[in-house]
């Protein structure tokens, strides 16, 4: 049995593992189709209406679409690289969290030292996709606001810009990996490692 607050950073990290997998899967699927994007498809004619320039704010989300889709398909190969080895990387973390659970004879000591070498991984290929999504992003953003400005639409009625958006994706970028260096730091330190030495050797059998 495992001692609460390795019992809780083993569940957060499972978690963690689990969440950034999912996406990293959902972005290659994204990637993948990107071309087949319908440009029209993030229109809000209803909220455009409530709007000083409707028809402006309507070019400004096509124009983001637009360039939402061109940012992809210029790096969809580099970009299904990283995030299949995210995927991959993330998985393994989920993996092996689940195995320090239920361990099914193989020696938890062994299994953290995994864990720890795959958030390791994860943490670098979360900060390049990253790096690919702040591109994104800062595109995006200037579509908007380069599109509002052409139709007059001053910038306090532009909504978000690129600074608040790059900060964003900023942001979460350095909090996910945070998180994979904060766990791999954990589950490789030797205060842990030598908790699950003891624990191995008195737990013989499966749980």
């Amino acid at each position: 049995m495992l001692p609460n607050p390795v019992r809780y950073a083993t569940l957060a990290t499972l978690a963690l593992g689990a969440i950034v997998s999912f996406g990293g899967l959902q972005g290659i699927g994204r990637a993948l189709t990107v071309a087949e994007l319908d440009v029209t498809a993030g229109e809000t004619p209803f909220l455009n209406k409530l709007t000083p320039n409707p028809e402006a704010f309507a070019a400004a989300q096509r124009a983001q679409a637009v360039a939402f889709r061109n940012s992809i398909e210029n790096m969809r190969w580099p970009r299904v690289v990283v995030l299949f080895g995210l995927s991959a990387a993330a998985s393994l973390v989920f993996v092996s969290a689940l195995r320090l659970r239920w361990p099914s004879g193989v020696q938890r000591s062994n299994l953290a030292k995994l864990l720890s070498r795959a958030a390791i991984g994860a943490a670098v290929l979360r900060t390049l996709d990253g790096a690919q999504e702040l591109v994104i992003v800062r595109a995006v953003a200037t579509a908007w606001d380069r599109t509002l400005a052409e139709h007059h639409v001053e910038a306090a009625d532009a909504g978000v810009t690129a600074g608040v958006l790059s900060i964003a994706s900023v942001g979460t970028t350095v909090m996910v990996t945070g998180l994979f260096v904060l766990a791999a730091n954990y589950f490789r330190s030797e205060r842990i490692q030598q908790t699950f030495v003891l624990i191995d050797r008195n737990t013989p059998e499966e749980e």
